[in-house]
C-alpha cells in the first residue's frame, strides 16, 4: 500500500497523463485531420499558429512538465519501494508518461520548430507539409497512447489495498 503523500502525487499524475493524453488525441483525430484540408499554406499557418499558443500557455505547461515531475518522483518512490505491490503500476505508469513526454521534447518540438521556419507561400510549402504531417501523425500516436497507457497504470496503482 502506498501512503497518502504516493497516492496522492499518483492521483495527480493520473489526472495529468490522462489530460496530457487527451490533448494528443485531438491532435490525431480532429486538429490534424481538419488541417490537412486546408490548403498547405493555410494548414502551415494555422499549425503555427497553434504551436506558438502552446508553450505561451501557463496552465498547459504546468501540466506538460508538472505531470513529467510528478512521474519521476513516482518512479523514485517505485524503485525504492520495488517490494510493494504499487510499485510495477508506479514504475509503469510513470515511465510511459515520460515516454510520451520525450517523445515529443525530441521529435516534435524540433520538427515543429522546422515548421515555423518555412514560408507558407512558398512553392514547395506542399510538399514540406505532407512530409511532415504524415511523420508527425505517427509519432503522435505514439505519444498518445503511452500516455493513455501512463494513465491506465496510475488508475490501477490507486486500486484500494494496493
Amino acid at each position: 500500500m502506498i501512503d497518502n503523500y504516493s497516492r496522492g502525487l499518483t492521483l495527480s499524475a493520473a489526472i495529468g497523463a490522462g489530460v496530457v493524453a487527451g490533448v494528443y488525441f485531438a491532435f490525431a483525430t480532429f486538429v490534424m485531420p481538419g488541417l490537412r484540408k486546408l490548403s498547405a499554406g493555410s494548414a502551415i499557418s494555422a499549425f503555427n499558429g497553434i504551436n506558438k499558443a502552446a508553450p505561451a500557455s501557463p496552465l498547459f505547461m504546468l501540466v506538460l512538465f508538472g505531470t513529467g515531475i510528478v512521474s519521476v518522483l513516482l518512479m523514485i518512490w517505485g524503485f525504492q519501494h520495488r517490494d510493494n505491490q504499487t510499485a510495477i503500476w508506479l514504475l509503469v505508469g510513470a515511465g510511459l508518461y515520460l515516454v510520451s513526454l520525450l517523445v515529443t521534447m525530441m521529435y516534435h518540438v524540433p520538427h515543429n520548430e522546422q515548421l515555423m521556419k518555412v514560408d507558407p507561400h512558398d512553392s514547395g510549402a506542399a510538399a514540406t507539409w505532407t512530409q511532415f504531417y504524415s511523420a508527425w501523425m505517427g509519432w503522435n500516436w505514439v505519444r498518445t497512447v503511452t500516455a493513455l497507457g501512463g494513465t491506465i497504470s496510475l488508475v490501477l496503482a490507486l486500486r484500494p489495498g494496493r
